[in-house]
């Protein structure tokens, strides 16, 4: 009885082991393919680099305690020049605030919540209409340069991937505050209860593309 047991035994050892190994093969491929998607460089000529805005996507958030709001922005015109190392060496963008889309509405709440962020409340695009981005320094990870909106510039530094050779992602906050967009702000309006919305806006460039 014990004889007729032993080979299902062998034979269960035999097939774990076999299956172990062929595992610790595919995730050893697995971890191969991911560093070299890691160490992937991209080589480009020196130049300038015109953005390609049909293929640009700028993507915001902005949160307070009973909800959020997301939406998009245009970028109206951009550039990069790259250094005969192929690095960033300068760049400048202007974004289209007039363009300020709410994408997590429909009718008339979405009309709504747009119009309000286009007043001057908020952004008050009738007077600036435009927003801007000037890089200063960049590295292969990290973009460092000076933001202005409503007349406001101040600095701001981000990490960003490179996605392919002319293919950025990057995310970041801005501190609206530092724009004189106060309304709702706890920061400067003591009395709003639960009715504030937050310093933060996210922004996500899901990507910035040129060409």
């Amino acid at each position: 009885m014990k004889k007729t047991l032993q080979l299902p035994i062998i034979l269960l050892t035999f097939i774990i082991l076999l299956s172990s190994c062929v595992n610790k093969k595919i995730n050893n491929s697995i971890d191969l393919e991911a560093q070299k998607d890691a160490a992937k460089t991209y080589s480009l000529e020196p130049g300038l680099y015109e953005v390609d805005s049909d293929k640009t996507i700028i993507e915001w958030l902005g949160k307070k305690p009973t909800g959020s709001h997301n939406g998009d922005i245009k970028l109206k015109k951009g550039s990069i020049k790259i250094d005969e190392k192929g690095n960033i060496s300068a760049g400048n963008f202007i974004f289209d605030m007039t363009t300020i889309n709410c994408t997590d509405l429909e009718g008339k709440p979405k009309t709504n919540i747009e119009g309000h962020l286009k007043s001057e409340d908020f952004f008050n695009v009738e007077k600036f209409p435009e927003a801007s981005f000037e890089i200063k320094e960049s590295d292969d990870k990290k973009m460092s340069g000076i933001l202005t909106m409503k007349n406001n510039s101040n600095p701001i530094t981000f990490n960003y991937t490179r996605t392919g050779p002319l293919e950025f992602k990057a995310e970041f906050i801005v501190d609206r505050t530092l724009y004189d967009i106060k309304y709702g702000s706890k920061s400067f309006f003591s009395d709003l209860g639960d009715k504030f919305i937050n310093d933060d806006i996210e922004i996500k460039l899901n990507p910035i593309t040129f060409k």
